[in-house]
């Protein structure tokens, strides 16, 4: 075990200095190349120069890189999940660069999770003796398939949407990515803690050029790449608990930020008969600025409440289910409220 731990800061360190180093390569190619934002590009541009979209780039260079450095790339199910998110990154370097319709967008996304599908990783928790519903095998096993595609596309998009802000969906990811990594640890699944102190390094790495003020931006191809990556580690996530009905809502916890985000969004565009897929400045960031917080106290803010909701994750998976499932009842009727409250004052202001 202390063998494997060595191996694990290996990797950490090689991923934080690779994307140090091939940031800006990224940088001088997406410049090269024209993926660039213009200031005053979308209603929701708030920066006054030219910002390459690298981060895309540097993320997948840099998992390329030390994975097959490192050689977990051959870890299963390593290799078929890097293979679907290289769908992902083609999309949205494409979108980055030329722009791209929703529906098209949309098509990469099902493209990618059908090959996850068709190598046979999927969400299973439903197939699962311990969940506290008992099931028919097959409509289990094709309600677990409709979930796979359902959540990949949701926190893939709940990343995209949430950046809108310098370090924003980074920050949030390096929490979501801490939590796992810290989560492989104690219940010993290597697969999950190589790749997550792969990314989480990566992260930290990125963190340094995408922190205000911003010298690169994700773009689509690295916040959808990185979205992506993080709902199948939570898909791979598989903890030392009393019974998976402690557990089967960790990955919601621990994603809340994004998800929150993404349905109050939703939720605020269709009340406003606006497009949901439409750039606004009516994300969570925004409604906390327009209130009267500073730029950095909101961004702090929502990482503040993702780093709880991860400690409270931490807590469910350690308790009995009845416990752990009236914390997450709780943690709904917060969410919900939350949600109220930021689209009621939203409308008040205006």
């Amino acid at each position: 075990m202390e063998n494997i731990y060595i191996k694990v800061a290996l990797i950490f360190l090689s991923s934080f200095i690779l994307s140090i180093l091939l940031t800006p390569i990224s940088i001088w190619f997406a410049n090269k190349a024209k993926i660039i934002d213009f200031p005053g590009k979308t209603s929701h541009t708030i920066h006054k120069k030219i910002v390459p979209r690298a981060g895309g780039i540097a993320l997948v260079l840099s998992m390329a890189t030390v994975s097959f450095v490192h050689r977990f790339i051959y870890f299963p199910p390593i290799f078929i999940i890097f293979s679907a998110a290289m769908v992902i990154f083609a999309f949205g370097i494409w979108d980055d660069r030329y722009g791209m319709e929703a529906p098209i967008k949309l098509l990469g996304q099902l493209s990618a999770i059908t090959i996850l599908v068709l190598k046979g990783f999927r969400v299973q928790f439903l197939e699962n003796p311990q969940f506290f519903i008992s099931l028919n095998p097959v409509l289990a096993f094709w309600l677990d398939i409709v979930i796979t595609y359902f959540w990949i596309i949701a926190i893939t998009n709940a990343f995209n949407l949430i950046d809108s802000m310098d370090g924003l969906a980074l920050g949030l990811a390096q929490i979501s990515t801490g939590f796992f990594l810290f989560s492989a640890i104690k219940s010993d699944q290597p697969t999950l803690l190589f790749l997550s102190s792969a990314l989480f390094g990566i992260n930290l790495g990125l963190f340094f050029f995408n922190y205000f003020p911003a010298k690169i931006f994700l773009g689509d191809s690295g916040a959808q790449t990185l979205g992506f990556l993080l709902s199948t580690i939570a898909i791979i996530y598989s903890p030392k608990a009393e019974s998976q009905s402690s557990t089967w809502f960790i990955p919601i916890i621990v994603f809340g930020a994004p998800i929150f985000d993404t349905t109050l969004v939703l939720i605020s565009r269709i009340r406003r008969g606006i497009p949901f897929y439409k750039a606004n400045l009516d994300h969570t960031y925004h409604r906390l600025v327009k209130f009267g917080w500073g730029k950095n106290h909101a961004v702090n803010a929502i990482h503040f409440s993702s780093i709880l909701s991860c400690l409270l994750a931490v807590v469910c998976v350690n308790i009995k289910p009845l416990g752990a499932n009236l914390i997450f009842v709780f943690w709904m009727l917060a969410f919900l409220s939350l949600l109220i409250y930021l689209e009621k004052k939203f409308i008040q202001f205006g």
